[in-house]
């Protein structure tokens, strides 16, 4: 099992402890909800939704939730303002959870910060994300609302390889951390397709060796781009995205982006069983996790 040399950040958002060393604290898991294409959603636009639907996918996440130990962050996503606040509002309302403000679009996710920028929930929300392409304007903006926790995207086409990446982190990306003000961390290293989470999961081991930030990734993102794999069908499917997703916990993650919430049945029970070996395994070296944590909770 792991432990790592160098002192490791443990952060609080909202509800959940996020970081540390293997076995410290439970994997976070985050969901996506209102993505595109998301059956729920029936005017993307305005953010319409059926909001009887939603409540019912955050219930049974929290309810997984609990069952495991694995604790949760929202991924919510709209494609405007007007949608992606809505549903921010919605999500708020109805947990105590840390919430991604997550948009294809800058100027979507700056708006909708600036609309919460007052606000009680402000510091339960999570910019995602910045990288190598944020400006200058999209950093002042994050620090002058005063939020105080983003997604850094550790990844490059010219910055692939882990080694690559930690440079990119060092000479530009925490820069940017610095200008906007930042406080919490969260390191993305980024997945491009299934055989390339072996070296996001490395960076992650990386990260955390050599820079003690939470850091972790989305092999979501490359298990649904894979047609050959959703053509399998179930129980194909979750099998080998199981595995997927596990794999970076082993080296150390700290959260994982497991996609579409409707999965959170099947992805909590998995991750929670390599959360509960990776605990045990650090026992050895001294690492006592909490009673809520996974260890305890399904074996």
């Amino acid at each position: 099992m792991l432990k790592f040399t160098s002192q490791q950040r443990i952060y609080h958002i909202g509800d959940v402890n996020l970081g540390g060393q293997p076995g410290e604290n439970a994997t976070v898991l985050i969901g996506s909800i209102f993505y595109q294409g998301h059956r729920i959603v029936s005017d993307p636009e305005k953010g319409i939704f059926d909001k009887q639907k939603a409540k019912a996918l955050l219930d049974r996440e929290a309810e997984l939730s609990a069952e495991t130990g694995n604790p949760r962050i929202i991924d919510v996503v709209g494609n405007t303002t007007q949608a992606l606040v809505n549903y921010i509002d919605f999500v708020a309302f109805h947990c105590q959870s840390p919430i991604l403000v997550d948009s294809s679009l800058a100027k979507v996710r700056l708006e909708t910060i600036r609309h919460f920028a007052n606000s009680e929930i402000v510091s339960r929300l999570i910019y995602n994300s910045i990288d190598i392409h944020s400006s200058d304007e999209e950093l002042t903006v994050i620090k002058d609302c005063g939020l105080k926790s983003a997604v850094i995207l550790a990844f490059d086409t010219k910055a692939v390889r882990p080694k690559d990446r930690i440079k990119l982190l060092k000479e530009t990306l925490l820069k940017a951390v610095q200008k906007a003000g930042l406080e919490n961390v969260l390191i993305d290293t980024g997945v491009l397709d299934i055989p390339s989470i072996s070296w996001a999961a490395q960076t992650i081991w990386e990260v955390k060796e050599t820079l003690g930030y939470p850091s972790g990734c989305s092999p979501a993102n490359a298990l649904y781009i894979g047609e050959k794999l959703k053509a399998k069908g179930s129980p194909f499917f979750e099998a080998i995205a199981s595995s997927v997703l596990v794999l970076p916990i082993s080296w150390g993650a700290d959260f994982i982006f497991y996609g579409p919430i409707r999965n959170a049945p099947w992805v909590y029970p998995a991750c929670a069983a390599m959360d509960a070996m990776v605990a045990y395994g650090g026992q050895i070296m001294g690492i006592r996790p909490p009673k809520e944590h996974p260890l305890y909770k399904i074996f």
